[in-house]
């Protein structure tokens, strides 16, 4: 629990926000102490200048697209099912709690996966709907809040599969090893988290067949407004460079022998 939780602090600290506070605090700092030094202020100019670099939306666009392009197209059922998939894996990716429905209990993210995971499931007659994710902060868990809303789409009880115990992305492969036993299965999760997820399934001896969804850059289009900051470029660009950090320490893992190394291309 400790080790999670120091990890989510120092990540938060290196993510966009984290880096103009940290540029513009050391400016500050600088300034105050020393007010005859133009260091100070130049930090301070360039947290700005950062911070509307980074609210771009054409940057964050950048960003997630090289993740998305390595799993550019959707799942084919036909495909799934000639590859000898019969489980579809749904990563969750986030819910809130409180007295909320089963849709608005679901972040966005957790919302259009579970959805694309039931439309590959009402697609392949037979198959089992695997839904995953955890909880630290009490309650229903993710995976438990991804099965309320399959059940009120149609999806029977008796379809679905929970893995409730998990914390991260990494934890969701070594939970799902024991039952996916080496068969191939669907992964369904957002585009610009499915490279990394593929490397860590595959890590763990795994069979994943990329399913992505919830895409941020398809049907991009270019207009005046694409050039001025936003809160949603600034999000994009947050999310682009937690899945790059995620990358980088997942090969420093393997490189150090902490976590297995992918096991195919």
């Amino acid at each position: 629990m400790l080790g999670f939780m120091v990890k989510k602090i120092i990540s938060r600290s290196l993510l966009p926000l984290g880096q103009v506070l940290v540029l513009w605090l050391a400016g500050a700092l600088l300034w105050w102490r020393r007010p005859s030094k133009r260091l100070g202020p130049w930090l301070m100019f360039l947290a700005g200048l950062w911070l509307l670099v980074l609210s771009m939306p054409p940057t964050g666009w950048w960003l997630l697209q090289q993740l998305e392009l390595s799993n550019w197209h959707y799942a084919a059922p036909t495909t799934l099912s000639a590859k000898g998939v019969s489980d579809i894996v749904v990563l969750s990716g986030g819910s809130g709690r409180g007295d909320l429905s089963a849709a608005d209990r679901l972040s966005p993210g957790s919302l259009k996966r579970l959805l694309e995971g039931v439309r590959l499931f009402k697609l392949m007659p037979g198959a089992k709907l695997v839904l995953s994710g955890g909880g630290f902060n009490g309650g229903m868990s993710e995976g438990e809040a991804m099965a309320a809303m399959a059940r009120d789409l149609g999806v029977p009880g008796q379809s679905l599969v929970l893995e409730k115990a998990s914390w991260d992305t990494e934890d969701q492969a070594r939970e799902l090893k024991r039952y996916l036993n080496g068969r191939p299965f669907a992964l369904v999760t957002s585009a610009c988290h499915m490279p990394r997820s593929l490397a860590l399934f595959r890590g763990y001896g795994l069979d994943p067949v990329a399913a992505p969804c919830d895409f941020r850059t398809k049907g991009w289009r270019w207009s005046l407004f694409s050039f001025m900051p936003s809160a949603s470029g600034l999000r994009n660009c947050e999310d682009a460079l937690h899945e790059y950090m995620g990358l980088a320490w997942l090969r420093l893992k393997q490189d150090l022998g902490g976590t297995p190394k992918e096991a195919t291309p």
